[in-house]
């Protein structure tokens, strides 16, 4: 039977191995059982350039999300004042179909130009008119009173989340596998639901995502300011409008059952 060394003539000659004295010394300075190795530094990213540099970036970014979030509103009230308008849109389920079919179009071509000035404006602004429609058409289902208590909870909950992930110091990027798996779950929850058609298990859904899109504006913030650079930008917005809308609804459809019941 053939012998296979443990260790090769190359390993032998690159220098003695550690002792057990030296892992442990290694061990109590580093927190790790292995020799410390280099972390990998995103030098270009937001949080390692100078301050003006950030304050420009989250000037820019927070004033893409307001005229995003501005148009969506826009969208919201002009449905709500025409209601032939809103009659027409609530009839025709292929403008919903053909609004979330071309906003994913364009949600590919966005990333593919993200730094292409001034061609990725144009898809921002693209996308974001469709997303605008998609909303509006959902939101004109729920009474106004509904969607008045949906907006005030969203902004305090999206308040909160941001001052939390601003000061923190825990590392949230690591759960991006489990996130994703969540994620995968949560897709597949949404398929069953439209072929059983149980309100309890609606109900379910809707607070296990606005709990998914949480986690997801925590992750995403922090994915923004420590791996995204200066040049980013649409990226970032596009990350958090979308956290946000997607939290906004689920907690509508909660608040919706809760006020029908």
């Amino acid at each position: 039977m053939a012998h296979i060394p443990l260790m090769s003539e190359q390993d032998l000659e690159e220098g003695d191995l550690p002792t057990y004295e030296d892992t442990q010394n290694e061990k109590n300075n580093t927190g790790h059982y292995f020799p410390a190795s280099k972390t990998v530094e995103h030098e270009d990213a937001v949080a390692q350039a100078h301050v003006t540099i950030r304050l420009g970036f989250l000037r820019k970014v927070f004033g893409i999300l307001s005229f995003q979030f501005l148009a969506t509103f826009v969208f919201c009230f002009v449905l709500y004042l025409t209601p032939g308008v809103r009659g027409f849109v609530q009839q025709q389920s292929w403008i919903v179909l053909l609004t979330a079919v071309g906003s994913i179009g364009i949600f590919f071509a966005m990333f593919v130009h993200a730094r292409n000035t001034p061609y990725n404006y144009f898809l921002l602004g693209a996308w974001t008119i469709l997303q605008a429609l998609l909303v509006a058409s959902v939101v004109t289902f729920f009474d106004v009173e509904v969607v008045i208590q949906a907006i005030l909870l969203t902004s305090i909950v999206v308040g909160s989340l941001f001052v939390y992930t601003l000061q923190t110091k825990r590392d949230f990027q690591q759960h991006y596998a489990i996130m994703y798996t969540v994620s995968c779950v949560f897709i597949g929850a949404i398929f069953l639901q439209i072929l059983i058609m149980s309100p309890m298990f609606d109900f379910m859904i809707s607070v296990a995502g606005a709990l998914f899109f949480s986690v997801y504006l925590v992750i995403d913030v922090q994915f923004v300011m420590n791996h995204c650079s200066e040049e980013d930008y649409i990226l970032a917005c596009v990350m958090i409008y979308t956290d946000i809308i997607g939290l906004f609804l689920r907690i509508l459809e909660i608040l919706n059952e809760i006020n029908r019941n």
